[in-house]
């Protein structure tokens, strides 16, 4: 319509005459730029076009194989609606067939032998059986985001299921995976018989509009599978030469030296090559598959154990829930919210395995689902599939925070990423502004919404299905995760309140179900994070108050600096789009808007790693527009950006492995620690001189340091010792300790606590050996543990003022 260029047009197949076509086979397309074109396959179906402003209007019925209207392939330019134009395939028999795998491998796994088999099996019904059986009923024509609701639909499914059988104290993880594999394998078969008699027919191949086929060349085709290998076989040639005693100061890349930087600089290289040449979807995804297996799996590879201290902290709550079968603690904040500890507790005791056999391997595995779901989530902002790639590329590789390591925040990010994906794709759109907009709060409203493309037409039973959906995948983060719920209230507030997201009392319902299971447990968290310091600067400084040593201070500076460049870069391709806002509105609200609750608490400091963790789907696509959009480069940009990408690679290898040297946890700590939950005293209290120890990794840790449940107790840390420690200081440190009234004491000290403080700058360096030679010296010590490079002593001496 060339007097109204922001109008739409509402494209609908169906038969001739059909009075109401589905609401599926529906698209909607804005035109917005009079010599952008869109084109949309509709092969010899008929085409319904309203020739007026809304669904009243007068309509015609013509035959076209091809519509052209307004649109083009970069986000910026491309409405939303025309990236969801998909092949309209039914792929439902397809996740019939997953779920009656997926259900059989989960009974295998109760019968074969114990150990890493059967977890493996257990693992394909908990990733993919549920989510299966119930993609396999809803058709959304869709294979990436049917993947991505598979995966994130069984992981709800586990968690929801594990904590209420945890709460209603029928813990039998065994009969609950059973009865579950044998629902999924009835209910998708079922569907499957009854999708073949409706001769739906299954589709394993591709299906739709071909790709572009661009031949630029025998050699720039081969080209990335060449750099793919030799990028992956430089990584195994550096790993295989290095131990992790060679790990310094500077961390992980350093220690690989040249041959790792080659590999990847000849990697990504490869990857830009494809990007910018033929762009073909299972290139580019082997190269999305081998960045984190860089980026995770080296560390796992590398030592074998789990690593970060914390992280131990949270197989003894797995423990615990298998040993017990319920809950001990009220005043455990890891068993006040305990979704991922209910489902890996249940896959831990159904394997025979213990939490610390696999633990290691879980921020490759969230990795690989959270790629997954980004790229599902992406798919519902543009069909551009260089963008997308790219945008998860870069979503890998400068995520320095690493989000994935056997915690509940990796379970729930990878949950958050699918309930946006059911949000963008079902539940917003462009609001109904009607007339001309009043005041300037209804100015700036339609000025934020301006080119947003309209709603994707779908019947209410289909929303409300949606709507269901993404509050179950909510209620799965709300008992797994205490942050991670507040901050995506943020951004649901604001959609609603613009008119986006409706319906409204969608926000009623998840706000209902928040507040019902946190109320009660808000004391406890305020307790142990204070929620509400109010102190913008402070709470976005992250957890280290300062930067003591070169070392600590690097790796602080290039992961800022990644930081800031990135989320600069992402508003630069937002301010270019400033006059039609509305089409990258949803994912910079979603990304950017989290940073609000910086204003009120820190969260111990993690808040502003979380919120940097939650803008980098949205800030990578918004980067990938700007670097993707237009398509096909030359090789002098296939070059730039093959080195920029490595760049930005090792900067986000620095900010997550940069401290390695203190994340390692070495097997004799783990063994000491072990000994002394297996024969220390009941009731007593465990101080460790640095906080860089595998505390409460067995199911009893409650029996310690009652009082101080969820903290662990350290000099390093305490302004009265940090800095200032050493064999003089025994005696402060003794009445320091028995002032916490403990019937015995036992502290550690070991060699990655020297490392630690060396790290950091909080001790001399030689403060680790003074104080265990005055602890070996003093007549009020023992040894009660002692291996190599830690040792645990015992206070049993009178305190000198009895």
């Amino acid at each position: 319509m060339p007097d109204r260029p922001d109008s739409t047009v509402r494209i609908v197949l169906g038969a001739a005459g059909e009075a109401q076509p589905a609401p599926d086979a529906t698209a909607v397309i804005t035109t917005v730029d009079k010599d952008a074109t869109t084109r949309l396959e509709v092969g010899d179906k008929t085409v319904r076009i309203p020739v007026g402003p809304d669904d009243s209007s007068q309509t015609r019925f013509m035959p076209a194989p091809v519509i052209t209207t307004g649109g083009s392939t970069a986000l910026a330019e491309e409405p939303a609606a025309a990236a969801d134009s998909d092949s309209g395939a039914d792929h439902r028999p397809e996740f019939a067939l997953v779920g009656i795998v997926s259900g059989v491998l989960g009974l295998l796994g109760q019968v074969v032998p114990e150990g890493a088999g059967r977890l493996f099996l257990l693992l394909a019904l908990a990733l993919f059986g549920p989510g299966a059986a119930l993609l396999s009923v809803a058709n959304v024509r869709n294979r990436l985001v049917s993947w991505a609701l598979t995966v994130a639909g069984s992981l709800a499914t586990i968690t929801i299921l594990s904590s209420l059988t945890l709460w209603l104290r029928v813990w039998e993880p065994t009969a609950w995976l059973s009865a579950l594999a044998g629902v999924t394998i009835v209910g998708s078969a079922v569907q499957f018989f009854r999708l073949s008699r409706a001769k739906v027919p299954l589709i394993l191949g591709r299906v739709g509009k071909p790709y572009d086929k661009v031949d630029n060349g025998l050699a720039l085709g081969v080209i990335p599978f060449v750099t793919l290998a030799a990028g992956v076989g430089l990584w195994i040639l550096a790993l295989a030469q290095i131990s992790p005693d060679q790990v310094g100061l500077y961390g992980f890349s350093a220690a690989l030296g040249v041959p790792f930087v080659v590999g990847m600089v000849l990697l990504f290289i490869g990857f830009a090559v494809e990007l910018f040449g033929r762009a073909r979807p299972l290139v580019m995804a082997a190269h999305l598959v081998v960045v984190p297996i860089v980026m995770q799996a080296t560390v796992p590879l590398l030592d074998g154990t789990i690593e970060y201290a914390w992280t131990y902290k949270h197989i003894g709550v797995v423990d615990l829930i298998r040993e017990n079968g319920s809950l001990i603690s009220g005043s455990d904040i890891y068993q006040q919210w305990p979704g991922f500890f209910a489902a890996v507790a249940g896959l831990s005791q159904v394997s025979g395995l213990d939490g610390l056999s696999f633990a290691a391997w879980s921020s490759l595995l969230f990795a690989l689902v959270t790629s997954l779901m980004t790229a599902a989530l992406l798919r519902q902002f543009t069909k551009d599939r260089r963008v997308i790639a790219l945008a998860v590329l870069l979503f890998q590789a400068c995520m320095w925070v690493d989000i994935g390591y056997f915690s509940p925040q990796a379970l729930v990010f990878a949950l958050m990423l699918a309930f946006w994906v059911i949000v963008s794709r079902w539940l917003v759109g462009a609001p109904e502004i009607k007339g001309e907009p009043k005041g300037r709060i209804g100015r700036l409203r339609a000025w934020a919404v301006r080119g947003m493309p309209p709603r994707i037409e779908t019947d209410a039973r289909t929303r409300r299905f949606a709507a269901l959906g993404a509050a179950g995948l909510f209620a799965a983060i709300v008992v797994s995760h205490q942050l991670t719920p507040v901050l995506m209230m943020v951004p649901l507030f604001a959609l609603t309140i613009l008119g986006i997201l409706r319906p409204r009392t969608f926000l009623v319902g998840l706000v209902a179900v928040m507040l019902i299971f946190f109320v009660p447990r808000l004391g406890s968290v305020n307790s142990q994070y204070s929620l509400f310091s109010f102190d913008l600067l402070s709470n976005a400084s992250g957890n280290s108050a300062s930067w003591n040593t070169p070392e600590q201070e690097f790796s602080a500076t290039v992961s800022r600096a990644l930081a800031i460049g990135l989320w600069l870069t992402a508003l630069i391709a937002i301010f270019l789009t400033r006059k039609k806002l509305g089409r990258v509105l949803v994912p910079a609200l979603i990304g950017f808007l989290p940073m609000v609750t910086l204003v009120a608490g820190n969260y111990g400091g993690e808040a502003i790693y979380r919120v940097f963790a939650f803008s980098m789907p949205f800030v990578g696509l918004l980067i990938g527009v700007l670097w993707a959009g237009k398509g096909r480069r030359g090789v002098p940009a296939m070059l730039a950006s093959g080195v920029m990408l490595t760049v930005l690679l090792l900067a986000g290898l620095q900010g997550l492995q940069g401290q390695l040297m203190v994340h390692q946890v070495r097997a004799t700590d783990i063994e000491a620690a072990q000994y002394f939950y297996a024969n220390a005293e009941p009731g007593s209290g465990l101080v460790l001189v640095a906080p860089n120890f595998p505390t409460k990794l067995e199911a009893n840790y409650g029996d310690y340091n009652k009082g101080h449940v969820s903290v662990d107790i350290s000099l390093i840390g305490d302004p009265l010792f940090t800095g200032n420690i050493n064999g003089n200081r025994l005696p402060d440190i003794e009445q320091y300790i028995r002032s916490m009234n403990y019937p015995t004491n036992y502290l550690v000290v070991s060699d990655a606590m020297d490392d630690y403080t060396d790290y950091f700058g909080t001790a001399d360096d030689n403060a680790m050996q003074s104080l265990d030679s005055a602890l070996r010296a003093s007549g009020n010590w023992q040894v009660f543990y002692q291996g190599p490079g830690v040792a645990i002593f015992k206070l049993v001496g009178a305190s000198a003022t009895q």
